[in-house]
């Protein structure tokens, strides 16, 4: 094998852990933070719904990344480490500033740069995924709102509900275990298929080799990274109420399966925080004009577009440079002969 396949193979496994160790935290940290479920536990179902939600859904997704927004005969292994690069990047830039940011849009921006960098790029496909992008996030938003609206605040048409609730608490927790693992599930219906698609691009591993391969280390990054995501997880999500993260788990996990079948990297992250702003929306009764110009909503908003540009602008001008690099080191540099 030689030296740069070792090396893209490097950067997916890593990666694949530190996509696993966050994923952990989103998926399960309502069940951990709440004590139903040990670490031990959550680690390990988290790791058989995502190969699930992997093998289940992820084939389409994978082969968008493959061959659809750029050729697959453009993507070498060499091309595969910089779009990884560019995504790592443009990854690290949002946590600086920590904003949350899907990997699934970062990966896009770079195939971008890459099929600009080519003259090769589907630009009707990549704007009907930001168009897509643009509508779930906002359908996460107002599902949310309005399932939410139903529970909270506590009033005479909700009070009975409020009664069965106190009543059936061993159900309760259940429940947020099972629309855990459902969240799992939706991660790895999309996520894995951001470490797979390069690969498959580069013909390292056919997709559900891939899958088999990296979903596990999904879990296994989770095991090794994800305790202190957990942690600070769960000290979040638990005072958002078990209901109330079950109800955005469930919305956030069924528009990302959705996406996931029609074969379209989605946004894991920022429907997530669409349907956690809408929580905020209901449980501080704010107009949506005032959730929506909050600062934090509003950065959130910016970074979302510079991040998968720059990771655009990384990889085409790392290819910029490979490009002008590569002669002089294979014929030497002028004057030097």
């Amino acid at each position: 094998m030689e030296t740069v396949s070792i090396i893209l193979i490097g950067v997916s496994v890593f990666w694949a852990l530190n996509m696993g160790a966050s994923g952990l935290g989103v998926a399960f940290s309502p069940s951990y933070g709440s004590g139903i479920l040990g670490r031990g536990s959550a680690v390990a179902l988290f790791t058989v719904f995502v190969l699930a939600g992997a093998l289940l859904f992820g084939s389409r997704v994978a082969a968008t990344l493959r061959s659809r927004i750029v050729p697959e005969e453009l993507v070498s292994p060499e091309v595969a480490v910089i779009l990884l690069v560019a995504a790592g990047a443009s990854l690290f830039l949002a946590n600086l500033i920590r904003i949350p940011q899907s990997t699934s849009i970062i990966i896009v921006g770079s195939f971008s740069g890459v099929g600009l960098y080519y003259g090769h790029l589907d630009y009707h496909l990549v704007g009907y995924m930001f168009l897509v992008w643009i509508a779930i996030s906002f359908l996460a938003y107002f599902l949310t709102y309005f399932l939410a609206r139903f529970l909270y605040p506590p009033r005479s048409s909700n009070f009975r509900f409020h009664e069965k609730l106190q009543r059936h608490k061993t159900g309760l927790r259940w429940l947020t275990v099972v629309t855990d693992c459902y969240g799992a599930l939706g991660i790895g219906s999309n996520n894995v298929a951001n470490v797979v698609g390069p690969l498959a691009a580069a013909g390292l591993f056919a997709p559900v080799t891939g899958f088999l391969i990296f979903a596990p280390l999904f879990g296994l990054g989770g095991l090794l990274l994800g305790k202190g995501v957990m942690e600070t997880a769960g000290k979040e999500i638990v005072p958002l109420g078990l209901i109330s993260s079950s109800i955005v788990s469930i919305v956030c996990s069924s528009l990302i399966i959705t996406a996931s079948v029609i074969g379209l990297p989605a946004p894991y992250v920022q429907v997530a925080s669409m349907a956690l702003l809408a929580m905020l929306t209901v449980k501080q009764e704010l107009p949506h004009s005032m959730t929506l110009h909050q600062p934090i909503a509003r950065k959130i908003l910016k970074v979302w577009t510079l991040t998968p540009a720059l990771a655009l602008v990384v990889s085409y001008g790392l290819l910029w440079i490979l490009g002008r690099v590569r002669p002089l080191l294979e014929h030497g540099a002028p004057g030097i002969n």
